[in-house]
């Protein structure tokens, strides 16, 4: 990223410069002051503080020129986005797009924090945004079993990840999905169910696509539609979604806050969706977890 467009260089820039100024200014007055009895190095030290002051005025003020007067830098093409930022970047994307495809293994960050945000636009726009989301097949024990050994590989994992925790999360999503969509009706949700297991996550949107790691700490990829690169990308999410099994999540009179403690006409509601989309014996217990995992705040645990 360039020095000019991060935010944090530039936090640093003046807060450096408006402390070199108060303690210029500090010195100058207090420990050589003009007094007719000071001394000539005592003089001269003086001026040369003068000088110094100016000179950090001076930058300040030409650096507050740049940042409000001049025209914001264009986002470099292709750069690497630092994990104190991802979450932004974002809901910046978020924020005016029509489109969104992600292909992520549960897509639990997706279904509690962008999907909010992008119900939240089409109801405040009144447009309608395309949404589609590329998961593990629930019903593929192998691959859910992959993904779970692969999130057990950290200290304290092993007893928390296991193919019915996976599950858990696909599950939740698509709940989710569906709920989001029954609030926002101009939400055009697609949910692709993949036989295969991969490990990077790609969210795609019309402008940008953001290549992430899959656990929290690690900076992401950022390639905007600036780039030769971005249609490569959008290319690849289309080949994965076109052989996966599709379905259209949607479900009617269920609102998110029914979610946290789903009453019996609730889960009724929810065993006959996932009925429709072919995920049957599904008993009660294991949809109150279902419904209360699709209404619960991201974590990475």
């Amino acid at each position: 990223m360039h020095p000019a467009r991060s935010s944090t260089l530039r936090r640093w820039f003046f807060a450096a410069l408006m402390l070199a100024a108060a303690v210029i200014v500090l010195t100058r007055f207090l420990v050589f002051p003009d007094t007719e009895e000071a001394a000539d190095w005592s003089r001269t030290l003086g001026a040369t503080l003068d000088n110094l002051l100016a000179a950090t005025i001076t930058s300040l003020a030409i650096g507050l020129a740049y940042v409000l007067l001049l025209p914001a830098p264009e986002a470099e093409s292709v750069d690497v986005t630092q994990p104190r930022e991802i979450a932004g970047l974002l809901e910046s994307a978020a924020k005016d797009c029509t489109f969104w495809a992600i292909r992520s293994r549960t897509a639990s960050y997706f279904a509690r924090v962008t999907l909010p945000q992008l119900r939240d636009n089409a109801l405040r726009t009144g447009g309608s945004i395309r949404v589609r989301i590329q998961l593990l097949d629930p019903t593929n024990d192998r691959a859910l079993q992959a993904y779970a050994t692969f999130r057990s590989n950290r200290p304290g994992a092993s007893a928390i990840w296991n193919v019915a925790r996976v599950r858990l999360e696909i599950y939740s999503t698509i709940l989710a999905a569906a709920v989001h969509q029954n609030e926002a009706p101009r939400l055009d949700v697609e949910v692709g169910l993949s036989q295969d297991f991969w490990i990077l996550s790609l969210d795609l949107s019309d402008k940008i696509a953001i290549i992430t790691g899959q656990n929290k700490g690690e900076p992401c990829l950022c390639i905007r539609h600036t780039s030769p690169l971005f249609s490569g990308w959008r290319d690849d999410f289309d080949a994965g979604f076109s052989v996966c099994r599709v379905i259209r999540p949607a479900i009617s009179g269920l609102r998110m806050q029914e979610l946290h403690r789903p009453s019996a006409r609730a889960l009724d509601s929810i065993r006959i969706f996932f009925d429709q989309l072919g995920f049957p014996n599904l008993d009660d217990p294991s949809l109150r977890k279902i419904a209360d995992y699709a209404g619960r705040e991201h974590n990475y645990a």
